[in-house]
């Protein structure tokens, strides 16, 4: 039975990947199911409170997060948001050390599930020595991920084949980049899809998303199981964004043709007739005119009718939150009752 069942949760300590696993976490102890939702003790002061009723079924199991010698983290930097690029990969580090108490947790509670992000590839080797399943949670949508490729083209022979172009070659060779800090986030993803027996998504919708979700389902070999937009507040609206499919599903439940700014979700979005590509230059760059003639065609040009139709098409799946919380939600739940399958 689900109430049975009992679900460790691990994302990445950045917000943008804590909060989507928060309302994971919520929205399956809705379910009946138990969850130890894993971090250190200044990111678990910092969630949102659990909904009244389900104190009991979402523990928060805090580890400290461990020191570095040389003090290379700042004092209580314990999340993305508290520390500089300059210093993230030493942030990566620190993280990484979490596997020995995780290691020992993991023995000692033995759950059904483990729900992984893509940071903590060194849990794969602890749910195989306890024999516990795993399942990687994506805070990235399907469109993302195939835009990536196959994880064998993120290391190696595969990444070289994947970015040929003298712009690839201005980043930090692979081997250097290792050297200084032990592995790279390509590294991590390739590592996580072997041992999990599936994937779920965030943010993904099959009548959106279904063409690319069935494709990344092909490319990775594994179930790949949406989860919907999980339970969200009404957002505010906001017709100018930087591109981000949280401000685009922002944007869709409420129903509105958009004007978005970078390349990847924004050509999405485009390629989906639902919005319009702010024009840039060769450096990327844009100007208050380019803005103001997408959004002119977006919201209210004659041209621009059929993004407001299409708009509203899509903001019906988008806004149906009985969709989300009950049908994909529920799809994930019998996933998970069958650990053994």
């Amino acid at each position: 039975m689900a109430e049975k069942l009992h679900v460790v949760m691990l994302p990445w300590i950045a917000f943008g990947h804590m909060i989507p696993f928060f309302q994971l976490s919520v929205a399956l102890a809705k379910a009946g199911i138990k969850v130890s939702f894993v971090s250190t003790p200044k990111n678990i002061k910092r969630l949102p409170e659990v909904p009244p009723g389900l104190e009991d079924l979402v523990e928060f199991v805090q580890f400290p997060l461990p020191s570095l010698e040389n003090d290379v983290l700042p004092e209580d930097g314990e999340a993305t948001v508290d520390i500089p690029a300059e210093k993230m990969q030493y942030l990566k580090i620190a993280y990484d050390l979490l596997k020995h108490p995780l290691k020992q947790f993991i023995a000692d509670q033995l759950p059904d599930w483990i729900i992984i992000d893509m940071m903590p590839y060194w849990m794969v080797d602890i749910a195989r020595e306890n024999k516990v399943p795993l399942i990687h949670f994506s805070v990235f949508s399907a469109v993302a991920y195939v835009f990536l490729g196959h994880p064998e083209c993120l290391v190696g022979d595969g990444q070289k084949r994947l970015r040929p172009s003298w712009k690839s070659m201005t980043s930090k060779p692979v081997d250097l980049w290792r050297k200084c800090f032990g592995i790279t986030d390509g590294e991590r993803v390739f590592e996580i899809p072997n041992g999990c027996r599936g994937f779920c998504d965030a943010r993904d919708v099959p009548k959106f998303e279904g063409d690319y979700l069935n494709l990344f389902e092909r490319l990775i070999g594994k179930p790949v199981i949406p989860v919907g937009l999980l339970p969200r507040e009404k957002p505010e609206r906001k017709q100018l964004t930087d591109g981000r499919w949280v401000e685009i599903f922002k944007w869709l439940d409420n129903q509105k043709p958009k004007s978005v700014v970078f390349p990847l979700n924004a050509r999405y979005v485009v390629e989906k007739g639902l919005g319009v590509e702010i024009e840039r230059g060769e450096d990327g760059s844009f100007t208050r005119d380019g803005v103001d003639k997408a959004l002119k065609l977006a919201m209210v040009s004659v041209e621009g009718k059929s993004l407001r139709e299409k708009a509203s098409e899509a903001g019906v799946i988008f806004g149906n939150l009985k969709l989300h919380q009950d049908y994909y939600i529920g799809k994930f739940v019998d996933f998970l009752k069958k650990r053994n399958v």
